[in-house]
């Protein structure tokens, strides 16, 4: 009777996930990646890349902070359907011993990515999730050390090193680069790390004229356009 008490908690569960993966993939036209691998839901972005037509702009795509490619992989999708011919520069030193930032919980995020790796090798599972992407290019290193191949960015998803100079250093690392109208998304604002919130203020705050609008979306998005 155990048992079978346990299988009706079960189909109910995987026949949810599995009408899921078809809304999104009616939405979207493709089948979406494992949901372990996307813990920010990329569907924000994908609506915004929709709505706002960014396909369509100058530029390539940047993310910085893939963790384990999830999101990567649906960006990847969405400009293959498209059929725009752009490049997602995928940016993370795959080492979850990196960003020691601690939240207002009191862990770091090493230890929450430690936590949710269960000793999966970050760089494998990205590399796995990621490999039939023809449109990514990885850089593997320090958002700070790291040179920026394109010459024009459309978009931009950081979600990298939360200490407050790497905020700063990821978005110059793309404002620089990006097009007018295009935008800048970053993960965790007004949530558990202040220090991001108050470097995106203050950022905000150094490029004001240079931006035409700003809003958040979802639990901890912020959206930055350019002028």
């Amino acid at each position: 009777m155990k048992l079978i008490g346990n299988i009706r908690k079960i189909i109910p569960v995987k026949f949810k996930q599995l009408v899921n993966r078809y809304l999104f993939r009616k939405k979207y036209g493709f089948f979406p990646p494992p949901s372990y691998t996307d813990m920010s839901g990329y569907e924000l972005l994908l609506d915004t890349i929709i709505q706002q037509k960014i396909y369509q702009r100058k530029g390539d795509f940047v993310e910085i902070g893939v963790f384990l490619g999830g999101g990567t992989y649906k960006l990847s999708k969405l400009l293959e359907k498209f059929g725009v011919n752009k490049k997602i520069y995928a940016i993370d030193i795959f080492n979850p011993e990196f960003d020691k930032t601690t939240c207002t919980r009191g862990e770091t995020m090493s230890e929450l990515y430690k936590r949710i790796l269960k000793r999966k090798n970050q760089y494998k599972v990205y590399k796995e999730i990621t490999k039939n992407c023809r449109n990514i290019v990885t850089l593997v290193g320090d958002s700070k050390k790291i040179t920026l191949p394109c010459k024009k960015v459309a978009f931009a998803y950081i979600d990298g090193n939360h200490s407050s100079k790497y905020v700063k250093n990821d978005f110059y690392l793309v404002w620089d680069k990006l097009v007018s109208k295009g935008i800048v998304v970053f993960d965790d604002y007004g949530y558990d790390l202040p220090q991001v919130t108050r470097t995106i203020h203050q950022l905000i705050g150094e490029q004001n004229d240079n931006i035409v609008k700003i809003w958040t979306s979802g639990l901890k998005a912020i959206f930055i356009q350019k002028q």
